[in-house]
């Protein structure tokens, strides 16, 4: 039988669980953003202070992401996906009972940032055992586009639902809701074996599976040079999703002033336009790139750097301006996604895959922490946001240089 035929359409169910489950704990994450300035008053506390509820989360993705893969090696994906869950959708439950208080509320998003590091570490063993690497560039596209759906129905969904009920909390606790469905889904769908397929192995130009291990693979000079590049990465997606939206609504002299409603919608589109990135960047990947992820990377670092823009009083007080600056860095972040996915599932061995994924965008994500605990810092220290969105472009350009040496070749150092 032919690998063409030997992947059957059931792959298309796990890819649903996965979106679906991605999608569902990036809503929880992006759902406090929107509402800061809410969360911030009935805390007591200062909005530049508030920050750090986005920052707990992202740093606590950054350090299980890096053991998350060895879950979802050792364990599954089934075992990945609902513990990932389960951190996500039970601080929701909580939050109504604990919201009046900033250090359990800081507690309930550090176990929700272990989330991500369970389920993300999931793409490149989906990848890699359940699809051809002539699909990998699709495939990665819709799973981390579903990080820019969520995000986009979370910005959405909160302001009004906080609109309804009034509280924050119950705000929070509703928007759990997709999360337990997800696991649901996950249990059900995820628990088949993939097929055996001969074809997933690494690609010609990456080490075959026996002759390389985790310990070797992190030997390699590549791997490090892929974690700095999601460094980089991270830094910008995380600044732009958690930071932008509270500097379109603050008042000034600290934002622009554009209020919630105005800010939320832009932030909307912003988020939206990531989905059709990732997509677009999966298929630029797999037809014209060729497998080369250098060329989204490049594309996208230059691309996300023009937020910077938003900065120029010419830029803000023109909406239309302002929104087009705000779309054509919403694309760039997530367009090099699917390459940078796809580059471990088809250069790495599948035994190591998920805890490569985990290391990569693990430690990449420190980059997402450090970029939101120095905004926020400056924030404090300077009353506005100019330095704390400027260094997402200074982010951006060191990325654009990394990117220039990703080789799509993997060899290990010789003994």
């Amino acid at each position: 039988m032919e690998q063409v035929e030997e992947h059957t359409g059931y792959r298309w169910l796990v890819l649903l669980a996965g979106c679906l489950a991605i999608c569902s704990i990036y809503i929880d994450m992006i759902a406090y953003a929107p509402i800061l300035g809410e969360i911030a008053g009935k805390l007591h506390i200062e909005l530049g202070a508030a920050t750090n509820l986005m920052m707990g989360f992202v740093l606590s993705v950054a350090c299980v992401l890096i053991w998350g893969g060895v879950v979802c090696d050792t364990f599954g994906i089934t075992v990945a996906f609902v513990l990932g869950l389960l951190c996500s959708t039970v601080p929701t439950v909580l939050i109504p009972w604990i919201g009046d208080s900033f250090t359990a509320v800081m507690l309930a998003r550090l176990v929700q940032g272990a989330s991500v590091g369970f389920v993300f570490a999931t793409i490149g063993p989906i990848l890699a055992l359940w699809f051809p690497p002539r699909e990998h560039g699709m495939a990665s596209g819709l799973l981390i586009g579903s990080i820019s759906l969520g995000c986009a129905i979370g910005v959405c969904a909160s302001p009004a639902v906080l609109g309804m009920t009034g509280s924050w909390e119950k705000t929070v606790f509703i928007l759990g809701i997709p999360g337990w469905i997800a696991i649901l889904l996950a249990i059900v769908v995820t628990r088949k074996s993939p097929p055996a397929i001969g074809g997933n192995a690494p690609s010609s130009s990456g080490p075959a599976p026996e002759t390389m291990s985790f310990m070797g693979a992190l030997a390699c000079p590549v791997t490090w040079l892929g974690s700095l590049i999601v460094f980089c990465n991270a830094w910008a997606m995380y600044c732009l999703y958690n930071l932008v939206p509270p500097y379109l609504a603050a008042n000034p002299p600290m934002g622009l002033g554009l209020g919630a409603a105005l800010s939320g919608k832009l932030s909307i589109a912003v988020t939206i336009v990531g989905l059709f990135a990732t997509i677009a960047g999966g298929i630029f990947f797999d037809k014209i790139a060729k497998g080369d992820s250098r060329v989204a990377a490049i594309v996208g670092f230059l691309l996300s750097a023009c937020v910077i823009l938003i900065l120029l009083p010419a830029v803000s007080k023109s909406i239309a301006v302002l929104a087009l600056c705000l779309l054509i860095s919403g694309w760039g972040i997530p367009f090099m996604g699917p390459s940078l996915s796809a580059f471990i599932a088809m250069h790495y061995p599948p035994g190591i895959v998920g805890r490569m994924i985990g290391w990569w965008f693990g430690f990449g994500t420190f980059g997402g922490a450090a970029g939101l605990y120095l905004g926020g810092m400056t924030i404090g220290t300077s009353g506005n946001f100019y330095m704390a969105i400027g260094m997402i472009s200074v982010a951006s350009i060191v990325g654009v240089i990394l990117s220039l040496f990703l080789k799509s070749n993997l060899k290990q150092p010789a003994a």
